[in-house]
C-alpha cells in the first residue's frame, strides 16, 4: 500500500533521529556509542523496510539480525532481559512515532493500525530470536567451557603421572619411585595419593625413593609431607628405602623424626644390593 511505504519512508528517513531518541530513554547504555547506533539504525531500517518492501523480507532479515545479536550479547556479557528491554524502548519509539503521525492526521487510522500490526510483528521476530540465538550460543559456550574445564583436568592427571613415574623393578614387589626436577609442596601432596594407590594396586612391600635428581628449596614444606608419606607407607604396610640425597637435604632431613624408621643408600644400586642380600639372592654383575 502507498501509505505504508510513505510511513516506511519517513521512519528511514528520520532513523538516525529516531536512534538518538531513544539514548535519551535508555538508563544504562548496552554497547559503546558506536556500536549502538549501529544496532539501532539498522533495527530500525529493518521496520522500515518491511512497509517499504513487504513483510517477508523484512521478517528474514531480522531473523538473521537477531540470530547475530543473540551471540554477540553472549559474547559481550550482556544479560538477555537486558537487550529485551531495549526492544521494549524501540517499540516505544514507534507507538509515539504513530501517534504523533495520528495527531497530525496524515494517515487514517486503519492505516497506522496496520502499520503498527507489521511493526509490531518484526520486533516479536528480533525478540524470538535474540532469545533462541542467546540461549543456544551461551549452551555452546557453557559447553566449551566444560570441555575445556576437563581437558585441563586431564592435562593435569597426565602431568601428575608424568611427575610420579612410578615403576616395578627386577624384583616384583620392590617399586621404584624417580623423582626429577623441583619438587614443591603441590607437587608433593599430589604424589602422596598416587603413590599410595600404585603401592596398594601392585601390592608393592618395598617403595625405593630416588632423590638425586631433584631441586630441594627450604621454603618448601616437602620434609615434613615426607614424613606423612612414610607413615601412610608404613600403615599399609610397605617399607620405605630413600636414596639419592644430596648433602644439603641430609642437614635438613636428619631434624625430622622420621630419619629413624627409614634405610637410606647413596644409590639405587646400593638399594637393590640390600634388598637382594636381605632375601639370601645375589645380584649379578651384567
Amino acid at each position: 500500500m502507498e501509505e505504508l511505504r510513505m510511513i516506511g519512508e519517513k521512519i528511514e528517513k528520520f532513523k538516525y533521529i529516531l536512534v538518538e531518541h531513544i539514548e535519551l530513554f535508555e538508563e544504562e547504555p548496552l554497547y559503546d556509542f558506536e556500536t549502538s547506533k549501529e544496532v539501532r539504525s539498522k533495527l530500525i531500517q529493518i521496520h522500515a523496510d518491511a512497509l517499504i518492501h513487504g513483510k517477508a523480507q523484512a521478517m528474514e532479515s531480522m531473523k538473521i539480525t537477531g540470530m547475530e545479536i543473540g551471540k554477540r550479547i553472549v559474547d559481550m556479557g550482556i544479560p538477555l532481559d537486558k537487550n529485551i528491554e531495549e526492544a521494549q524502548l524501540i517499540r516505544n519509539l514507534f507507538w509515539s512515532f504513530i501517534e504523533e503521525e495520528v495527531s497530525n492526521r496524515y494517515y487514517s487510522i486503519e492505516i497506522l493500525l496496520k502499520a503498527s500490526s507489521i511493526i509490531d510483528a518484526i520486533l516479536d521476530q528480533f525478540i524470538h530470536c535474540v532469545s533462541i540465538s542467546y540461549v543456544n550460543h551461551y549452551k555452546e559456550m557453557a559447553q566449551m567451557a566444560n570441555d575445556s574445564l576437563r581437558k585441563i583436568k586431564e592435562n593435569e592427571e597426565f602431568m601428575e603421572e608424568l611427575s610420579t613415574p612410578i615403576v616395578q623393578t627386577v624384583l616384583k614387589d620392590v617399586l621404584l619411585l624417580p623423582l626429577i626436577g623441583r619438587i614443591d609442596d603441590w607437587r608433593m601432596e599430589s604424589m602422596q595419593s598416587t603413590v599410595l594407590q600404585k603401592c596398594a594396586d601392585l601390592h608393592a612391600e618395598v617403595l625405593i625413593m630416588d632423590f638425586s635428581g631433584i631441586t630441594f628449596t627450604k621454603e618448601s614444606n616437602m620434609l615434613s609431607l615426607l614424613d606423612q608419606l612414610v607413615g601412610a607407607m608404613a600403615l599399609m604396610g610397605t617399607e620405605t628405602i630413600f636414596v639419592g640425597f644430596t648433602p644439603d637435604v641430609v642437614k635438613e632431613i636428619v631434624k625430622l623424626d622420621f630419619v629413624n624408621r627409614v634405610k637410606a643408600f647413596l644409590s639405587f644400586r646400593q638399594a637393590l644390593e640390600y634388598l637382594f642380600k636381605q632375601r639370601g639372592l645375589a645380584l649379578q654383575p651384567v
